[in-house]
């Protein structure tokens, strides 16, 4: 594993900071219920979480404020309600005593409940009133909350309190469930989730959490300072829109690891920006300057770990970005690597990551590529967008019979090419237009359904033919005819529809004001036809 430069110039962890200066303190919280007696590997999971805790105290600065409290070690699973009260803080906060803190590992025996939300709500308290220092509490748990309480509801109500503090959580061997409920508590707070699978796992995320809990973010010239995880697993994650920096220069073939999570019909788009002078590493020193090129490098990587675009630079000052449009189905969680594989980076060097929406039909997301991820639209104008990674999208549109349909599609690029297809809900592809060049509009018009549900309009790059381009496009979907609207069933019952029932009777049924007149007339025609009948009985009787 990489092991950061720790150089003079750098920003040292919880560094001696003045009076007036911004500080940062950190509690540690630690389930040590019953559960914490398994076996894990060789050892139990307490042995195994003291071991993290010996080794994160090894690593933390001097003169920085931390504090500990536990759980769950004192009081049996019953009575039940006295174990969910069961927590305590063994360390207040103080300037550390390595000494006092790895005695209280003593106090640390598994017996009792998981009072999760009990002992949070205690944590934060711990820190006492208002302060504009950096707070944060680092949970580590091998399960689910088991007092009854909810933890997330919890945090949130701290939040609106004005009670604010970060809750890193770590979750050791922990199942599908604990894992929900510990990603919530962080993501409520600003804090970071680390599954730990094994002792090791629970070591590094343990300290990696403690050190950057305790590293105050300064804003400089060049951005935001930061550091990076080590590896894919404990990359820090980063804000859209805010401009950072290293807080230490990178060794050639070194990286510095972020996170940022996008959705679909989002774009990445990540740049760096050299510093003007280069930096050369030798061992715990560097020289910056001196004819030194500032070779400054980023790259992003999918969620699968595997690189998607990189770029790098060597001239003073120089710019250059990563552009990547996200499909549908294909968001989640994004890497950032800073460092470059040619020369040490100096850390002056400015990276930013933006989230640009390029959602098709203001839905938030992009449009699927066949009709299972097609998005709804009215008559009207909407839009959407087409690039390398998107070629195809989908929509949906409720047809009826008797009416007509009609749709446009035209790229703002001039260079683009569109083809417009329409599909009905059987999948049979109605027609498809293909544009006679770029930039130009391509129309389907006059389309009848013999059925009330659905159809489906494709508009797709036309291929071979800047594919690759990105543009936004224009549909409009124009509807006419249709038989006219039923009426309401509020106007069926008025008075006043009533006198009118034969007016507004739907097509092909009889109304009752029908059926009368039906039967006068027949009553009448019988009378004619009667009297007709008794006159020419007299007529004959006469002669």
């Amino acid at each position: 594993m990489r092991t950061h430069l720790r150089l003079a110039c750098g920003l040292l962890l919880a560094s001696v900071v003045s009076a007036n200066a911004q500080s940062a303190r950190v509690e540690i919280v630690l389930d040590v219920s019953g559960s914490m007696k398994a076996t894990m590997g060789s050892q139990p999971k307490i042995d195994a979480a003291k071991s993290a805790i010996r080794e994160t105290i090894s690593g933390i600065q001097e003169g920085s404020v931390v504090a500990m409290r536990y759980y769950g070690h004192r009081v049996p699973p019953e009575p039940k309600a006295e174990s969910c009260k069961d927590t305590e803080l063994v360390i207040p906060f103080q300037p550390l005593d390595r000494a006092r803190m790895l005695a209280a590992l003593g106090k640390a025996v598994p017996r009792g409940q998981t009072p999760i939300s009990y002992s949070l709500e205690q944590a934060a308290g711990d820190f006492g009133g208002a302060s504009d220092e950096e707070r944060a509490i680092i949970l580590v748990s091998d399960g689910i909350e088991t007092c009854g309480a909810d933890p997330l509801a919890t945090v949130r109500d701290l939040m609106a309190r004005g009670i604010k503090v970060k809750i890193h959580t770590i979750g050791f061997d922990v199942d599908a469930a604990a894992r929900a409920q510990l990603e919530g508590i962080s993501q409520a707070t600003g804090g970071e989730y680390h599954d730990a699978r094994n002792a090791a796992a629970l070591a590094d995320s343990l300290r990696q959490l403690t050190q950057r809990a305790l590293l105050i973010a300064r804003d400089s010239a060049y951005g935001q300072e930061i550091r990076g995880g080590n590896t894919y697993e404990d990359a820090v994650t980063i804000q859209a829109g805010t401009t950072y920096h290293l807080d230490h220069h990178q060794r050639k073939d070194d990286y510095d690891y972020f996170a940022i999570d996008a959705r679909d019909g989002q774009k990445i788009v990540a740049t760096i920006q050299a510093y003007d002078v280069g930096v050369k590493i030798r061992g715990e020193k560097f020289e910056e300057g001196k004819g030194e090129f500032p070779y400054s490098g980023i790259a992003l990587h999918a969620s699968d770990k595997q690189r998607v675009a990189q770029v790098w630079i060597a001239e003073p000052g120089q710019k250059k970005g990563i552009e990547l449009p996200i499909a549908a189905g294909r968001g989640g969680r994004f890497y950032v690597l800073i460092g470059n594989e040619h020369y040490d980076q100096h850390r002056n060097a400015r990276f930013e990551v933006q989230l640009v929406d390029i959602s098709d039909a203001k839905s938030g997301r992009d449009a699927g590529a066949d009709d299972a991820g097609a998005i709804d639209i009215e008559p009207g104008e909407t839009s959407g967008y087409l690039n390398a990674n998107d070629r195809i999208d989908y929509y949906a549109f409720k047809v009826v019979p008797k009416a007509t349909y009609s749709l446009r599609a035209k790229p703002n690029a001039p260079e683009k090419e569109l083809v417009l297809a329409v599909v009905d809900r059987d999948g049979v592809e109605k027609k498809q237009v293909k544009a006679p060049n770029g930039g130009a509009a391509v129309r389907i018009e006059a389309l009848e359904f013999p059925y009330e549900g659905k159809a489906f309009v494709r508009v797709a790059t036309h291929e071979f033919v800047q594919e690759k381009l990105e543009s936004r496009y224009t549909l409009e979907l124009t509807s006419t005819g249709g038989p006219a609207p039923a009426p309401s069933a509020a106007a069926a019952s008025t008075p006043a529809a009533a006198g009118k029932e034969d007016e507004t009777t739907p097509a092909g049924v009889v109304s009752r004001r029908t059926v009368v007149w039906i039967g006068l007339a027949v009553v009448a025609v019988a009378l004619l036809i009667g009297v007709a009948f008794v006159l020419g009985r007299k007529a004959a009787s006469t002669r």
